[in-house]
């Protein structure tokens, strides 16, 4: 099901949302940041044109602190404007905590939540998705989205369903509108075409490097000691790359008792890059080097990842590279690895 509408309309039936039933809201503001409407009233500065959000969508699933003691009742929310590598990422936290074993509080939080997912019409230097097999735009075959948005021109959107969900939405609020002509259908993959042509400009010095030999090289790459620890020298292990990145899942339990009546027990955010991340019991630490718990990071999003689901958990957004005060790229760090080609000395630690 598709459905042609203004921009501005479509800004309104939101507002109608907000207003009479009280939805709430996550959705991208105009200066790239995350909100929703539990802190902002209105959508005021709502805005669909950025790529994506700042902060990571995975907020929306996987707080930075949950309780698991406190149920919370949640109603249905509705994120709108979440770009391609967020849904990617979603896919990936989706076989984290929805597979063996069912995580009750991220299951909760998916399924009370609508997904719209918007196309991609700008992207800047640092995003990448196009080499770890993605694009700027979203489709059905994508999964996770129950609709998305492109884009006719800057005041007219193109709404179509990808899922029982979608089709409901657009039957409930947008039924009055009209179905997209195929010139404006036409329109819309242009617009498409443009921004893959942007993406591939900027990533032109990484092609060679692309999708499928990130998995051969970096786990070919493990014992590269000697380039690991170039690349991670300038790491000051902040983990900004950990907390802003869309798909890492790592957390802790952290539990405590102030008094009989009050004690909490929560799962909060960890990070691979903390010197503490992998010690164990007795003190003994199998990452003890900064460059290995670099590594680990790398490993994580190439090898061990594609090698349990087929697909890499790294969505190319950028986030980690616009945060790093390192300015550690990590196309970069790959083309490095890859230009090796063998010829690395271990590294005598």
């Amino acid at each position: 099901m598709k459905r042609r509408v203004s921009y501005a309309d479509f800004i309104d039936i939101l507002n109608g949302l907000l207003e009479k039933e009280q939805k709430l809201i996550y959705y991208p503001l105009n200066n790239g940041h995350l909100s929703n409407t539990s802190v902002n009233k209105d959508l005021k500065n709502f805005s669909l044109l950025n790529i994506r959000t700042i902060e990571p969508i995975k907020l929306l699933f996987f707080p930075v602190k949950d309780s698991l003691v406190d149920k919370i009742e949640l109603k249905q929310r509705i994120g709108v404007g979440i770009k391609w590598c967020d849904i990617q990422a979603i896919k990936v936290l989706d076989k984290i905590f929805l597979s063996d074993y069912v995580d009750e509080s991220y299951k909760n939080y998916r399924e009370q939540t609508l997904i719209i997912t918007t196309d991609c019409i700008n992207p800047q230097q640092n995003c990448f998705c196009s080499l770890v097999g993605g694009k700027p735009y979203v489709e059905q075959k994508d999964g996770i989205s129950d609709l998305n948005i492109s884009f006719v021109d800057d005041n007219n959107l193109i709404l179509e369903s990808f899922s029982l969900t979608g089709d409901k939405f657009l039957q409930e609020y947008f039924n009055n509108f009209d179905e997209p002509t195929k010139t404006e259908e036409l329109q819309r993959d242009s617009n498409r075409e443009v921004a893959n042509k942007k993406i591939f400009n900027h990533n032109i010095e990484f092609l060679k490097e692309e999708n499928e030999k990130y998995y051969k090289t970096l786990k070919h790459t493990y014992e590269f000691d000697k380039i690991w620890d170039s690349a991670s020298e300038k790491c000051v292990q902040c983990g900004g790359c950990n907390f802003i990145c869309p798909s890492c899942y790592c957390f802790l339990i952290r539990e405590a008792s102030e008094s009989f009546e009050n004690q909490f027990r929560d799962k909060v955010w960890d990070v691979c890059h903390f010197t503490g991340y992998a010690r164990v019991a007795g003190g003994a630490n199998p990452r003890k080097y900064k460059y290995q718990r670099f590594r680990n990071r790398y490993q994580c999003k190439f090898v061990y990842r594609y090698e349990n689901f087929g697909f890499y958990a790294c969505t190319g957004c950028g986030r980690c590279i616009d945060v790093c005060p390192a300015k550690i790229d990590i196309r970069k760090v790959i083309r490095s690895l890859v230009l090796a080609k063998g010829e690395e000395v271990i590294v005598k630690k």
